[in-house]
């Protein structure tokens, strides 16, 4: 079990003023606690290193040699620590340094030549147009409440790039068809947003919601329900969606998070904007969103081979 990291009380100010301003930011609960975790484990390495140091006695020689230590480099176990931890370790420190910058708790910044090494992103799976064809006419085959609903769901992951437990946590009231709006109240970062509901999909959540209201569940006001009255579960969501998958004869690796790619690729192929694509999705910096310049160029790639 990993041992608890105590640090001194004035570090302790330090980092709860660092975490109010990454939530005032919009940073998400998990990546808080990431780096909170994260900066613990280098404060008391540091302070092992030189004990009774302070925030503003630190060097980038300090930072240089903590990331240096074995408590850093490796795990408890003592296994070697994965490039993605190391690289969130430094995101942590670069910003924590940054916000003690800007907050005059120091004068220079000694993470400001810390390296992060960029990490490989392997590219996401997602549907192409005639794979959406073949899923749409198999469900369009299909009568009964549950497939209507599971065709909702996935027209709604097409048609907003909504992640999956937003989905799971839409309401009835989050529809807004006479303003074209869906209102996403628990959005990645806590920062609620709307997407845009264009007329086919409109058309589709008008026919549901006649359904969905009939069905007098009003202990549970989920838009989307399970067949026991009660809302559904994201378990539940990859379920039918690879259901479906099967159903339409299309093997490969895809999950529910593989719609939203599906949107955004989709909407770069449309709109050669990434700045567009970048709102869309909800994205707080542009270079999240470039990995979908790299596919549309290999579905480029793929439709020249085949002339």
């Amino acid at each position: 079990m990993q041992q608890t990291v105590v640090v001194s009380d004035a570090w302790e100010v330090w980092l709860a003023g660092f975490e109010d301003s990454q939530q005032v930011q919009g940073r998400s609960e998990k990546t808080r606690i990431a780096y909170h975790r994260e900066l613990r484990l280098l404060i008391s390495i540091l302070l092992q290193q030189t004990p009774d140091l302070r925030l503003n006695d630190v060097t980038n020689n300090h930072l240089m040699t903590a990331f240096t230590n074995e408590a850093i480099t490796g795990t408890y176990r003592g296994t070697p620590r994965s490039p993605a931890t190391l690289h969130r370790l430094k995101a942590a420190t670069q910003q924590f340094f940054l916000w003690a910058f800007h907050s005059g708790h120091i004068a220079d910044n000694p993470a400001q030549r810390l390296q992060s090494q960029r990490l490989y992103r392997k590219p996401p799976t997602f549907l192409t147009d005639a794979e959406i064809t073949r899923l749409r006419k198999v469900l369009q085959g299909r009568t009964g409440d549950v497939v209507q609903r599971d065709c909702l769901i996935l027209e709604v992951f097409l048609g907003t790039g909504i992640r999956l437990q937003e989905l799971v946590d839409l309401k009835i009231e989050d529809v807004d068809l006479e303003a074209k709006h869906l209102h996403i109240r628990s959005a990645k970062g806590g920062v609620p947003q709307v997407k845009f509901l264009h007329t086919r999909l409109r058309g589709l959540l008008r026919t549901y919601l006649k359904w969905r209201v009939r069905q007098g569940t009003e202990q549970c006001l989920a838009l989307f329900i399970s067949q026991r009255d009660t809302r559904i579960s994201p378990r539940q969501i990859a379920y039918r969606l690879a259901y479906w998958l099967r159903e339409a004869g299309i093997d490969k690796p895809l999950t529910p998070h593989s719609l939203r790619h599906t949107f955004a690729t989709r909407l770069y192929a449309r709109t050669n904007d990434l700045l567009v694509v970048q709102r869309a999705l909800g994205h707080r910096q542009i270079a999240t969103t470039e990995i979908y310049t790299h596919l549309v160029d290999g579905a480029l790639e793929e439709a020249l081979e085949r002339l």
